[in-house]
């Protein structure tokens, strides 16, 4: 028997990985906990992530329209951006069939083709999808009173302040942050993360679960054919 797949999807202050932490704690049940933060902290080379002098050919920040170099950012994935996702996907089905369950925090943007490749690489197992979902305002004042205490590659940088030209990149990849992260509008659950403390949002996911695997997964297929 597959082993359960949740995956928390919500940008950067929406409380998904904070989320996912407590769920995995406070189950008697053997959880692994994963996700896009251990990930791209922890496994991804940061010289190909978006502050890395080999970003083109894993995943950059791009000018979302061209005639304004210093406007808002995206993301644009080169080769081995669109590889390590694929693999990504292919280690939380691997946890999944080797009969573990496995909860993870993520970003389940359409463009670049996340959602795409994972709804498909995780087919014919038991998916939870949950999207965490404050109010703009809310997640703008939770990432100002956020310190960046990680440490950040400043090779790119290296003849200028380093922190202060990651700040400014970040704040202007945000607007874009947010309209992708909810594009989807297919979710098992959506929860206001501005209403709910992380102990409601775990009992809401424990709720869902105990109705049986999520059908998110399998109307995205639908939306989506290979």
């Amino acid at each position: 028997m597959a082993g359960q797949i949740i995956i928390v999807t919500g940008t950067s202050g929406s409380g998904k990985s904070t989320a996912c932490e407590l769920f995995a704690k406070r189950s008697q049940d053997f959880w692994l906990l994963f996700g896009i933060d251990h990930f791209l902290a922890g496994s991804f080379p940061a010289k190909y992530g978006h502050h890395g002098p080999l970003c083109a050919q894993g995943f950059q920040a791009v000018p979302v329209d061209e005639g304004d170099p210093d406007g808002a950012l995206r993301w644009q994935f080169g080769e081995w951006g669109t590889r390590a996702f694929a693999a990504f996907h292919e280690w939380v089905a691997a946890a999944s069939r080797a009969e573990c369950n496995i909860i993870i925090d993520h970003l389940m943007l359409l463009d670049p083709p996340i959602l795409q490749d994972c709804i498909w690489r995780l087919r014919d197992l038991p998916v939870t999808l949950v999207s965490l979902k404050p109010p703009y305002e809310v997640l703008m004042e939770r990432i100002a009173s956020r310190k960046m205490d990680k440490k950040m590659p400043t090779a790119e940088f290296a003849d200028d302040d380093p922190v202060k030209r990651i700040i400014e990149r970040l704040g202007r990849l945000r607007p874009w942050f947010y309209e992708a992260s909810y594009a989807n509008d297919i979710n098992d659950l959506e929860i206001d993360t501005s209403q709910h403390d992380p102990e409601a949002v775990c009992e809401q996911i424990e709720a869902r679960l105990s109705q049986g695997p999520g059908e998110a997964f399998a109307a995205l297929r639908e939306r989506y054919p290979r």
